[in-house]
């Protein structure tokens, strides 16, 4: 643990815990809106003209920096100063580059003006991303199934869980002896004292030396379910309604490049409205609402070694392989399912509008990869991850099969092009629950927990941005019908993968995180 870790305190902001549902919600919100923005520009491309071979390496280049997860990682972590800043300033920077877009969609340079600000627009959606985890998303204790099938107790900070405890000594805290505590003595406190980790517990009657014990202000948790559905509603309204709501502008004034202004105007005012909302509510201060998370490996000189240090653990090498290639059939799908949705039947496509598109993608697809999710994380909370591992991986065959089906049948009914889509995406929900799992094993209990999410992060986006930009390649060499194909073939590659990493996590060592 470094200097900067171990000066780093934490203290429980009292108006942040009480109206964390005024402020916490709406953080997810402006999150999940994100990938809403990305899919309104792909529909908008395509309905500008622009063929699918480009907009598909377009989105593949927007979607660059998410390469660079761990320097953006660094940066925050280096230049945290106030947390509210992080948020105030990506979410005014995201409006006005929504905001630029939808002003050049009336000129003739809008392709120009979209390739100029959209790139803002992703950088400060993901600096967002990260200062919103880092500093208002806590991870409150629970109890998980691990791969073994054990049960193992999650922490958001570092803790020796190889004995009890129930007090965080990682992130010192502040105790004015000068008010009076009310400890409630009728619940036994264990307070474990041992001598062979560092425990910072100076009782000492001065008043005036600051003590590393908060009892007046207990750690509120959020509940986990507000991230999940605030996200679903963001992406709800922003592939389902506005979609929707661009398709009607398109009907009623004959004039695509105003319909899809006035779309990118609103997103840049629900921005807008977001950060005022924040400006308002949103707890501030030299310390987050969360606890602060490890930095180790964030530092200058830290990441060389860290990484060699994660290289020589049998666990984390599985991982580095699994979480890369396990979702290697979805990347092939993720940009080239929604431009088949929306191509034109003499281009092989569905040809569905825009209001379609918001009902059978924006809609039944979002819930149903939702609903695969839900189902996924129950089933590792029942049985264990290694039961299920494998299974998941067979369900990664549904989107390719489904998309097939349609493939052929691109004069089925809107009901099922909606069913097809909604079988494939829960299939592919219940498998990313599975990856979730991963990476908390992955990043459970180490000192540079921090710095493993953003590799994790890293390594399931590559494939996404390398593969999408091969996919505007291969649109121009092959049909839907051949790519399609492809994704349900590279069904077999998760199901190796899977079966590699069984074997190599089969010992479940638990090695005691490096100090």
């Amino acid at each position: 643990m470094t200097d900067k870790q171990e000066k780093t305190t934490y203290r429980t902001h009292r108006r942040g815990a009480k109206t964390r549902y005024l402020w916490f919600p709406s953080l997810m919100f402006g999150d999940g809106l994100a990938v809403s923005v990305l899919v309104l520009t792909m529909v908008m491309l395509r309905r500008m003209g622009l063929d699918t071979p480009d907009t598909a390496l377009a989105i593949a280049l927007l979607c660059l920096p998410v390469l660079l997860r761990p320097l953006f990682e660094m940066i925050v972590t280096h230049f945290w100063g106030t947390t509210k800043v992080w948020i105030l300033s990506t979410q005014f920077i995201s409006a006005l580059s929504l905001a630029a877009v939808a002003f050049t969609l009336h000129t003739s340079y809008w392709l120009l003006g979209t390739a100029c600000f959209m790139p803002f627009f992703v950088c400060s959606a993901l600096f967002y991303n990260i200062a919103l985890h880092r500093f208002y998303v806590d991870t409150p204790m629970k109890k998980l199934r691990c791969c073994d099938g054990e049960m193992v107790t999650l922490h958001s900070s570092n803790l020796n869980t190889s004995t009890p405890q129930h007090l965080n000594t990682s992130t010192p805290q502040h105790l004015n002896t000068s008010t009076s505590q009310h400890l409630n003595t009728s619940t036994p406190q264990h307070l474990n004292i041992n001598t062979s980790t560092s425990q910072h517990l100076n009782l000492n009657t001065s008043t005036s030396t600051p003590q590393h014990l908060n009892t007046s202000t207990p750690q509120i948790s959020t509940p986990q379910h507000l991230n999940t559905t605030t996200s679903i509603i963001a992406l709800l309204f922003g592939c389902g309604v506005m979609s929707m709501v661009g398709g009607n502008m398109e009907v009623v004034t004959r004039n695509i490049r105003y319909s899809w202004s006035f779309v990118f105007y609103v997103m840049a005012g629900v921005e807008l409205f977001l950060w005022l909302w924040h400006a308002l509510f949103l707890p501030g201060g030299p310390h987050g609402y969360a606890k602060p998370k490890p930095t180790m490996g964030l530092h200058r000189g830290e990441f060389r070694e860290t990484m060699r240090r994660m290289l020589q653990r049998k666990d984390d090498i599985a991982t580095l392989m699994f979480l890369p290639l396990f979702l290697l059939p979805e990347t092939l799908l993720a940009l080239t399912a929604p431009l088949f949705v929306i191509a034109k039947p003499h281009n092989d496509g569905l040809g569905m509008s825009p209001q379609e598109f918001a009902y059978a993608q924006g809609t039944a697809a979002v819930i149903a990869i939702t609903v695969g999710y839900i189902l996924g994380i129950y089933a590792i909370r029942r049985h264990g991850l290694r039961r299920w591992l494998l299974p998941s991986a067979l369900l990664l065959a549904v989107p390719g099969a489904a998309l097939l089906f349609l493939s052929y049948n691109t004069a089925a009914p809107l009901s099922i092009v909606a069913a097809s889509l909604a079988a494939g995406h829960a299939a592919l929900g219940f498998a990313l629950s599975m990856v979730k799992k991963v990476v908390v094993r992955f990043t459970r209990n180490m000192p540079d927990s921090t710095l493993r999410h953003a590799i994790a992060r890293t390594l399931i986006a590559t494939p996404f941005v390398i593969v999408g930009a091969l996919a505007s390649l291969m649109l121009t060499i092959a049909d839907y019908q051949r790519i399609f194909q492809l994704a349900t073939e590279l069904a077999v590659v998760p199901l190796i993968v899977s079966v590699s990493y069984l074997y190599l996590t089969r010992k479940n060592s638990r090695e005691l995180p490096i100090k």
